[in-house]
């Protein structure tokens, strides 16, 4: 049974994974930004697929990707909803087909924002399923570094953002076992009735806090007892270099945000 951060990583010795966390996290946010500038439907496409491709090199699950998607199809359903139907514009081309009618422009729209939502999910995947939380949060670390000149504490907002990131996957574990023991119990949410499964949200939400406060007490006793006094002093396990992929990766994550501006 898969716990704690194995749940979200797995390592795989792909590719990706050897990649160096500095240039991921710079990629990502080179390619977010251009995936937030691009409302061309051709290239948002192009994006997505390379997206895509990059899951398959990256030798993840693809039963994860057609569950994130489907995930997504909530969003998907009212943005499309939303453009064609909610927003028309002077002007609009409008198709019927049998008994609905919708704004031929206000449809591309949707696609094309639709598109955007689900590769901005696909490459926070990418970056969290092919990075450990350490190695990610001491790439973070490293960029974040020169904020230590102005007396910005780096180390303490990685620290509590690599917390965060390995407890959720406990919290998760916990929440489901609470779950399961409440259904047993007859609560939960296999009841019939909207205000019936609301109430018994609450049953369930208690318990898992008050296990996050026991585990978030655990952790400082136990950062405590090794004496832990931030990054004072302290050496780093791994020395990471810049090596020709990761300046390949760079050049076309900013080639690609160059070329989206310049469309």
């Amino acid at each position: 049974m898969s716990t704690s951060s194995d749940l979200i990583y797995q390592k795989r010795d792909s590719w990706l994974e050897r990649w160096d966390p500095r240039m991921k996290i710079v990629a990502v946010l080179l390619f977010g930004l251009s995936l937030l500038l691009n409302h061309h439907l051709l290239l948002k496409s192009a994006q997505l697929a390379l997206l895509i491709v990059l899951w398959g090199v990256a030798k993840l699950s693809w039963r994860v990707l057609a569950l994130t998607v489907l995930s997504l199809l909530l969003f998907f359903t009212s943005t499309m909803i939303y453009q064609a139907f909610l927003t028309p514009v002077p002007g609009d081309t409008w198709i019927t087909i049998g008994f609905v009618t919708f704004s031929a422009e206000g449809a591309v729209k949707g696609v094309v924002m639709c598109e955007q939502i689900a590769g901005i999910v696909l490459l926070l995947s990418l970056l969290v399923r092919t990075t450990s939380p350490i190695v990610l949060a001491e790439g973070l670390e490293l960029l974040l570094s020169p904020l230590k000149k102005l007396k910005v504490p780096v180390h303490e907002a990685v620290m509590m953002f690599s917390i965060a990131l390995r407890f959720l996957p406990l919290l998760l574990d916990e929440f489901d076992k609470i779950r399961k023991a409440q259904t047993a119990r007859g609560g939960g949410f296999h009841r019939k009735g909207v205000a019936a499964r609301f109430r018994g949200v609450l049953p369930m939400l208690l318990p898992l806090f008050v296990l996050s406060i026991l585990r978030a007490r655990d952790l400082a006793v136990a950062m405590e007892s090794r004496c832990y006094q931030g990054d004072t002093g302290r050496t780093p396990i791994r020395v990471y270099r810049f090596r020709l992929r990761d300046y390949v990766v760079f050049a076309f994550a900013l080639s690609n945000l160059t070329l989206i501006l310049l469309w």
